[in-house]
């Protein structure tokens, strides 16, 4: 049985709670829209919270004298390639929502001006698992074609773990892996641990510098572990066909040191006038798994664990 109900979170005002007898999301409805609380019932929340405005952008410029665009945290959809100011869009106002069967409910905030866009969120719960299904929606509002990639990023809370799968297919001659690398990133950095099968980045409070990587993704999921269980986020990537951004990825993971983020990309379209188009992820909640420590055989293991050896 899915319940559906209003609900006041703090700093966030109004929300959604979608939930089963298995897990809860809340969904902000004052704001945004971000799934900005995501947890096993009666356990910690997965999702990284900024009720304080801590991390915000003058938008001013791009979007109206006094905009301000904030990260609230939690789990949020933007289009790529990113670009500074437009990515930032101030998605401060109220959002509307429809109830579509007994067990999913449509999110729409108002079409974004200048980009002219609109950004939808459908989640569908499972009755009986701790899993749903995100569906991110994007339409061309505008006269022209938009070229880009829907991208789900999820602002995962402090002391995590992120596992990547590495691409296992055999090329023979031919490179089977890609990675694409931020200019901030430092390969040597203590967080990150490039492994056998896998890559696990993990947040450290305090570590003031910024990490981020992309890979071509085969596999399509991506795991993030913390409080004693993980969220796994699982999608239908098309490698190697598909036209993906930054260089032809389709999962990235960043960290700095307030929060960890695991996000998937959709491939790139070029998006007609009043077109949409969509990218899923399921979510799934596993119980009972340890962030792994940062050798080939805890993270394996922990992998293994999720089902996605």
């Amino acid at each position: 049985m899915v319940n559906i109900k209003e609900t006041s979170y703090t700093g966030f005002g109004k929300c959604l709670v979608i939930s089963n007898a298995h897990m809860e999301v809340y969904v902000t409805i004052d704001l945004g829209p971000r799934i900005i609380k995501c947890n096993l019932t009666d356990r910690e929340n997965l999702m990284f919270n900024d009720p304080d405005r801590m991390f915000n952008l003058d938008v001013s410029k791009a979007f109206g004298n006094g905009e301000t665009w904030y990260i609230y945290g939690g789990h949020r959809m933007w289009v790529s390639p990113e670009d500074d100011p437009l990515s930032y869009y101030p998605d401060n106002n109220k959002v509307t929502y429809t109830q579509t069967a007994d067990n999913s409910v449509l999110f729409r905030p108002a079409p974004q001006k200048v980009n002219d866009v609109l950004h939808e969120i459908e989640i569908i719960m499972d009755a009986d698992k701790p899993k749903m299904d995100v569906i991110h929606k994007l339409t061309n509002l505008s006269d022209n074609v938009i070229t880009g990639a829907i991208w789900a990023l999820s602002v995962m809370d402090k002391t995590g773990v992120a596992i990547v799968p590495q691409p296992k297919e055999d090329t023979v001659l031919l490179g089977n892996r890609v990675l694409a690398l931020w200019p901030y990133t430092d390969m040597s950095d203590k967080r990150i641990f490039w492994g056998d099968k896998y890559i696990a980045l993990k947040q450290i409070p305090g570590f003031e510098k910024k990490f981020k990587l992309g890979i071509n993704n085969t596999a399509g999921w991506v795991a993030y572990i913390n409080h004693g269980y993980a969220l796994v986020k699982t999608y239908s990537p098309n490698h190697p066909d598909g036209r993906y951004p930054d260089f032809g990825v389709s999962t990235e993971i960043f960290t700095n040191q307030f929060f960890l983020e695991a996000e998937t990309l959709s491939e790139l379209h070029d998006i007609q006038p009043n077109e949409m188009i969509s990218h899923v992820e399921t979510w799934t909640l596993v119980d009972n798994v340890e962030k792994p420590i940062f050798d080939n055989k805890s993270i394996e293991a922990a992998a293994e664990t999720l089902c996605f050896n």
